[in-house]
C-alpha cells in the first residue's frame, strides 16, 4: 500500500470512522508481520473458517470467510499490526462455536463428530467458547444431517438425536 493510503486510514480512524474493510484486508495483506496457520481438514468435506479482521473484539460479520478443502492442509496467512496470533472462528455445533487465538506455524486440525467438528490442535492454540454461535455459518457434515441438525436453521427444540436421549432418560 501507498503512503497516502496509509495516512488516508491514520486520519479516518482519528476523526472516528473506520476504514473500509477493502483498505483494512489490504494493509494486513502487505503487513511486514504474518502469522501462518496449517488447518489440516480432515473431513470429507470442506470447512467454513471465518478469519477476524479484529482480535480484541471478533465478530463473524466482520471476518473473512475462507474455505478450507477437503481432506487438505491450507495455509492461511494473517497479517498483524498489535496481536501476533491469528484469530479464528469455526462453528462446531448447531448451538457451539469455537474462537482460536493461534500463534504462527500452529497446526490446526479438523475432524468429524458425532453432532458437528472436532478442532484440535498439537501446538499453543488458545480455544474459547465464541457466542452468538449462530451468527458463525458452516457447512452440514454427514453425522449432522443424519440427526436431522443444521447450521442453517437455528434450532427450535431438541435435535433427533437430543431428544431420543431425553426419551431413554424417562
Amino acid at each position: 500500500f501507498s503512503l497516502s493510503e496509509s495516512v488516508a486510514a491514520e486520519q479516518a480512524v482519528a476523526m472516528g470512522s473506520f476504514p473500509s474493510r477493502a483498505l483494512q484486508d489490504g494493509i494486513a495483506g502487505v503487513s511486514p508481520w504474518m502469522t501462518l496457520v496449517h488447518i489440516d481438514n480432515q473431513t470429507n468435506q470442506p470447512v467454513i473458517v471465518h478469519l477476524a479482521r479484529n482480535a480484541d473484539m471478533p465478530t463473524a460479520e466482520d471476518a473473512v470467510e475462507h474455505i478450507i478443502p477437503a481432506n487438505e492442509v491450507y495455509g492461511l496467512a494473517s497479517g498483524w499490526l498489535r496481536e501476533p496470533r491469528a484469530t479464528l472462528l469455526i462453528r462446531t455445533g448447531v448451538d457451539k462455536a469455537q474462537l482460536l487465538r493461534v500463534p504462527n506455524n500452529a497446526r490446526i486440525m479438523i475432524r468429524l463428530a458425532p453432532h458437528g467438528l472436532c478442532v484440535d490442535s498439537p501446538d499453543a492454540v488458545e480455544f474459547e467458547p465464541f457466542e452468538p454461535a449462530h451468527d458463525v455459518s458452516g457447512h452440514d457434515t454427514v453425522p449432522m444431517a443424519l440427526r436431522g441438525e443444521s447450521f442453517h436453521v437455528e434450532p427450535t427444540g431438541p435435535s433427533v438425536a437430543q431428544a431420543a436421549v431425553q426419551e431413554n432418560a424417562i
